[in-house]
């Protein structure tokens, strides 16, 4: 099971108890920079990046947190980031850059945890930046004080320069870990768990449990946090917002992915080797591949409704695709039984689940059509998003 999460932050619901833990943070902070004993490894895969990669490091540069070491591994450019890299490598002795020879966000950060010396790690991309000059330290003061094995802030995204505060972590953070309420936020309809960024680790919890990433093209980082989740992390969170994650049309998450399909089954699959290792949990963590499943199919749907030119074949094709594999099929099955669902508290995600998947189970192929056509066109998907209307 997970271990436990507690909340540390700067804006509390209460007055008394927003100053009590300001005041707790800020002296903690203090504190961590006198002594800054601890070495954090900063790890930033670059590809593709040079229009954004020098703001992403000069705020990891601006960190108020001295024992520092920045990983750079170029994954084989092709615009002018090594160039980049290899200046700033020269100007600044706490940088490093090594190139990874297989294209990948998994294989380039590997890399960086092979290379890694700090005690705590912190994944930033090339293409977004920290807006708090103190959020490493803030970082390591919590993970200090409560040895945790991940500490997760808050943050934004990027949308066409229109920064959009993200869904606050307090939608799941304060629930029992243990429950199916938590993991479904955490990892899906709130979804900050997934992300390997806006977090830091620790890196003995990483290397006793051989956690590292797969080769997909294609969320890496969401396999990799459930298998931190089921290898027992205890959790940590605090209210900062510490992270800028920007939405970049180039870049692997917003290009339209034809293989997604065949990504979403490998990591279902590896999940299910995983289980199979631990037969009491089980029961537990066969939510994680049944969640997984309808999200992959709901988005692979919508992606494809827009690659196509609003192409309702192409989803119909898609919806088909997934209904008729094996394990899809079984998935969707489970998820109208309502006792795999019930616990859940937000009831229009209950009712979407049983909904899509009934219709999967039943091949309704042209009405699910329909639902994600509307859905789109009056841009509800945009109001379940994690920041709501981006414009």
């Amino acid at each position: 099971m997970a271990g436990y999460s507690a909340c540390f932050g700067t804006d509390a619901s209460e007055a008394g108890e927003k100053n009590r833990h300001k005041g707790i943070i800020e002296r903690g902070v203090e504190k961590i920079l006198q002594t800054a004993e601890q070495k954090v490894s900063v790890i930033v895969p670059v590809y593709n990046a040079e229009k954004y990669l020098r703001q992403a490091l000069d705020s990891i540069l601006k960190q108020d947190y001295p024992e520092l070491e920045i990983i750079l591994v170029e994954n084989m450019s092709e615009d002018g980031s090594m160039k980049i890299c290899q200046s700033y490598e020269k100007a600044h002795k706490e940088i490093r850059l090594f190139r990874e020879k297989k294209r990948g966000m998994g294989d380039a950060r590997n890399t960086g945890l092979k290379r890694a010396t700090g005690k705590y790690i912190c994944f930033v991309d090339a293409d977004d930046y920290l807006p708090d000059e103190k959020i490493i330290a803030k970082f390591i003061n919590i993970a200090e004080q409560t040895a945790s094995d991940v500490v997760i802030c808050n943050y934004a995204r990027l949308w066409n320069e229109k920064l959009l505060p993200a869904a606050e972590h307090r939608a799941f953070s304060e629930l029992n870990p243990d429950t199916e309420d938590f993991r479904f936020k955490g990892f899906f309809s709130v979804g900050h768990l997934s992300y390997v960024w806006a977090k830091l680790y620790r890196k003995s919890f990483l290397d006793e449990h051989g956690l590292h990433f797969s080769s997909l093209e294609y969320a890496e980082d969401k396999l990799f946090n459930i298998q931190c989740y089921m290898s027992g992390a205890v959790y940590t969170y605090i209210e900062d917002r510490g992270y800028i994650y920007r939405k970049n049309d180039n870049s692997i998450s917003y290009r339209y992915k034809p293989e997604s399909m065949k990504c979403w089954l490998t990591i279902a699959g590896t999940l299910q080797k995983d289980m199979a290792q631990a037969v009491q949990k089980r029961e537990v963590y066969e939510g994680f591949i049944r969640y997984l499943i309808f999200f992959a199919a709901f988005f692979d749907a919508e992606m494809d409704y827009t690659a196509y030119h609003r192409s309702k074949k192409a989803v119909r094709r898609c919806l088909k695709a997934y209904s008729t594999h094996p394990l899809a099929a079984k998935c969707f099955k489970e998820l109208t039984d309502r006792r795999k669902t019930g616990t859940l508290s937000q009831w229009l995600w209950r009712w979407m689940l049983w909904g899509f998947s009934f219709g999967m189970q039943h091949h309704l192929y042209g009405l699910l059509t329909l639902g994600i056509k509307a859905l789109i066109d009056l841009r509800i998907d945009e109001r379940l998003s994690d920041t709501g209307l981006r414009e």
